[in-house]
């Protein structure tokens, strides 16, 4: 039986390729709703699988990812994002995100 954690790990196992792409194609951020739909999950489960990527970006000193996913009204991260988040702190996220050359395989989550 799977636990919470290891479903979390599989959710961000599976939007780790689409938000890279995302970073790649350098179209901009992407809502909570786009993202949760592209990978099957409700757009409320985004947060924990969000914040196993984050987690993973902060203890490897890599650009916030995460950043690529905005609130649908807002366009800028929700309360669990742990970064910059008005509007041009966040742009300046997603600039560094943009700039990184991301492995398109994801990494082994802890």
């Amino acid at each position: 039986m799977a636990t919470q954690a290891s479903v979390h790990v599989e959710r961000a196992k599976a939007a780790w390729p689409i938000l890279v792409h995302r970073a790649r194609s350098g179209n901009g951020p992407m809502t909570y709703g786009e993202l949760s739909a592209a990978i099957g999950v409700h757009h409320r489960t985004a947060r924990f699988f969000l914040g196993v990527i984050q987690r993973h970006c902060i203890e490897n000193a890599l650009p916030k990812l995460q950043a690529l996913v905005v609130n649908k009204q807002t366009r800028v991260p929700g309360g669990g994002y742990l970064g910059e988040r008005g509007r041009k702190s966040h742009q300046r996220e997603v600039a560094a995100v943009t700039a990184y050359a991301w492995p398109v395989r994801p990494p082994k989550f802890k």
